[in-house]
């Protein structure tokens, strides 16, 4: 800040006598005639030289700031934009002290002060509103069902935005965590800097993450409970989704977050909140399966009253043809000789022809195409369901 330029615009004092001619005027508006008309000349040249009352300097930089007139001077501003923010800057140190003419160390204090205020006015506002309203904070909140409710949405509307939402809050963060891993490291239990930032010795996080990944697995299955019983144990918690999902259907299966979106934003283009509650996928009610002699299939999207499904295939999950040879084995944990793609294929045949032997008409959507053009394929998904 320009230490000398502390006042703002001042007029100069009338009566003025003008030196050139001895002439005296009573007002700034004479005095500016006078000079154009009778001496012409340039009325900033004509402050400078014969008048130049007050400091001409920036306020913030101590360049010359612009000329206003001859009864004003100059601004104690000048042209550039960043000096000119500063200015008007409502809420800014830099605009406390332009306002008030003051030092930074003065302005601070009065910004302090200022924002003290501020939240104290802002607690009262809120307080008498949640007070009035013990819901107003949950119809402030875009991953709460009050906002969308307040908006004019149905509870069932609102809830498939609440969880559009928090998919994207989801998505968002996973995004951030992989494409920073270093960063986030001791986010993750299974990770060393997790027990370090917590005040742990190496050696300690390390055995923990050992103990973790062997918590479950077929040696300590076989080190527990002996070779027979470990293995039987072992081989009955592998398989006991399948039995979990031919009780009730409530399997724990595999699904993709990005899928969940897509189905989402799907039910959006539903208008009666019947045809929703027929509509299964695993985030919503978990999946609608069907199943044969040999098979039980969970179907990703599932819409019974119109019978459609929508298969969501992962390209390397389900070999995606366009990538992938028939003898190819592009499955990440199955790494059977016999699993190749083409088993892969014939497999999900079945799966489909499964389907449409009940009546179902079935669409198939690959990752990669979705994550290519989403807005197409989710058009492409609304004109299956709806035609």
């Amino acid at each position: 800040m320009n230490a000398d330029a502390k006042k703002r615009y001042k007029d100069i004092e009338f009566p003025f006598t003008c030196p050139v001619t001895n002439r005296t005027f009573q007002s700034a508006q004479g005095l500016s005639c006078y000079v154009t008309k009778t001496l012409k000349v340039n009325h900033e040249k004509y402050y400078n030289d014969y008048i130049n009352h007050r400091d001409s300097s920036c306020f913030f930089c101590g360049n010359k700031g612009m000329f206003i007139s001859i009864s004003k001077g100059y601004r104690n501003l000048c042209g550039d934009p960043i000096c000119v923010k500063k200015s008007f800057s409502s809420h800014t140190v830099e605009g406390f002290m332009y306002r008030n003419m003051c030092s930074r160390e003065d302005a601070e204090k009065l910004y302090e002060n200022e924002n003290k205020r501020q939240l104290e006015e802002r607690t009262k506002t809120q307080d008498k509103l949640r007070k009035e309203d013990p819901l107003w904070d949950k119809k402030r909140s875009r991953n709460c069902i009050e906002f969308w409710i307040e908006k004019g949405l149905n509870k069932d509307q609102a809830e498939i935005e609440v969880k559009t939402v928090m998919m994207e809050i989801h998505d968002k963060t996973s995004k951030k965590l992989k494409e920073n891993p270093e960063r986030y490291a001791d986010k993750y239990p299974t990770k060393v800097e997790y027990y370090i930032s917590r005040g742990y010795s190496e050696e300690y996080a390390r055995n923990k993450i050992s103990e973790i990944q062997n918590r479950f697995s077929l040696k300590s299955c076989i080190e527990k409970y002996g070779d027979v019983d470990g293995n039987r144990i072992f081989k009955e918690r592998q398989q006991r989704w399948q039995s979990t999902l031919e009780k009730n259907g409530n399997l724990k299966g595999g699904y993709s977050k990005i899928s969940q979106k897509l189905f989402y934003d799907i039910l959006k283009s539903y208008t009666k909140t019947d045809d929703i509650l027929n509509v299964y996928f695993w985030t919503k009610n978990k999946e609608y399966f069907l199943k044969n002699d040999e098979f039980i299939f969970l179907y990703d999207y599932s819409d019974l009253n119109r019978m459609k499904i929508i298969e969501y295939n992962g390209d390397q999950y389900h070999a995606n043809p366009k990538i992938y040879s028939s003898l190819e084995m592009p499955h990440p944990y199955n790494k059977s000789k016999e699993y190749t793609a083409e088993k892969i294929w014939s497999r999900d045949n079945v799966k489909n022809e499964l389907a449409k032997s009940k009546g179902f008409d079935v669409l198939v959507i690959w990752d990669s195409e979705y994550k290519k053009n989403p807005q197409q394929v989710l058009e492409k998904c609304i004109k299956f369901i709806h035609e």
